[in-house]
């Protein structure tokens, strides 16, 4: 029973027994003051195969840590450190949770704005998916970021948690970012743009990046696995062919409170993130009805099929066997009972 995990300061707020079997798929999570997000976040990813989640909370003030307290399925640690200065270059605090509890096992690692999807999901479950890629060598899946956004000005986003995230921002841009060749690094390349790079950096900063569109959040977990730059960026891993996405909802609701706030409570950081954040509120105060959505901007189906086709997500002959072989499988046990 862990209380207080060296030498990060994150101490342990439930109670429960973390007696982790074999194969158990684990979740991890950094949040704060994500109440209004975290039902769809815990619904998703249970959906998908998720048996036991760590939350880092860093700070809620809006019931996010009571909420992950009440879920017989989850463990919260808590920390009132700087997000920015500790758990992004390198994360420090998801390493840290990730190589206590997270060793030897298939292992997510999202933000609680986050949902992820693969190809043929519905077909196949989370368990079989690392079932697959046990099967191939695998250690690892490369994720794409997919933003996604509402009509209507984006200071006018609201979100009250009725409906699904995706039905609230159901529209994405449909070309995948750009590609930068990483050698001997992993990921071996990354993607940038999007959105984001469309609507707000314009070259705003003439040597660095627009947003890094592309993150590693499935990790069979080893000893010496580590982040370094946020889940952007991982030690030697083996990857998949396979190519996931994350759907992610920055732009749902309270946006332009959270980027002021960041910025208000980090003034003496200088962090890529946080320049970022200057991007968004240097935009929002030139054009307060600015909008994301373009008339090159498509609705998302709820189809993995159709982030296949355009490009986000990836997959491969190999694993299109090994789902037919799963229908295969399904529909002679139909046959039998």
């Amino acid at each position: 029973m862990i209380g207080l995990l060296p030498p990060r300061h994150l101490a342990r707020l439930d109670d429960r027994q973390i007696d982790i079997a074999d194969g158990e798929i684990l979740c991890f999570v950094g949040l704060r003051n994500e109440a209004t997000l975290l039902p769809h976040i815990l619904d998703h990813y249970r959906g998908l195969g998720v048996d036991r989640f760590f939350f880092l909370d860093n700070g809620s003030t809006d019931g996010t840590r009571e909420l992950i307290l009440e879920q017989p399925d989850s463990h919260c640690f808590h920390t009132e450190g700087s997000h920015f200065a500790e758990n992004i270059d390198p994360p420090r605090w998801i390493n840290t949770l990730m190589n206590v509890f997270g060793t030897g096992h298939w292992c997510l690692s999202v933000d609680a704005d986050e949902l992820l999807v693969y190809p043929d999901l519905g077909r196949v479950n989370l368990r079989q998916l690392c079932s697959y890629l046990d099967s191939t060598g695998a250690e690892a899946v490369i994720g794409s970021m997919i933003d996604m956004y509402a009509d209507g000005p984006l200071a006018e986003y609201s979100y009250d948690g009725t409906k699904p995230l995706i039905e609230a921002s159901p529209y994405f841009d449909p070309e995948p970012g750009w590609l930068r060749a990483r050698d001997g690094l992993y990921p071996p390349e990354q993607m940038f743009g999007g959105v984001r790079e469309r609507v707000f950096w314009h070259g705003r900063f003439k040597q660095t990046f627009p947003p890094c569109l592309t993150k590693v959040p499935i990790v069979r977990w080893g000893r010496g696995t580590h982040y370094h730059v946020a889940q952007h960026t991982i030690s030697k891993v083996r990857f998949s062919e396979l190519r996931v996405a994350l759907l992610h909802f920055k732009f749902v609701w309270g946006f332009r409170q959270k980027s002021a706030s960041s910025l208000s409570e980090n003034t003496q950081l200088k962090e890529k993130t946080l320049e970022e954040r200057a991007a968004y509120m240097e935009a929002l105060e030139r054009d307060p009805k600015l909008a994301l959505r373009n008339h090159r901007s498509v609705r998302y189906r709820g189809d993995a099929a159709q982030l296949v086709d355009l490009g986000w997500m990836r997959t491969s002959d190999r694993y299109a066997e090994f789902v037919s072989s799963l229908t295969a499988r399904r529909l002679d046990g139909d046959a039998t009972t």
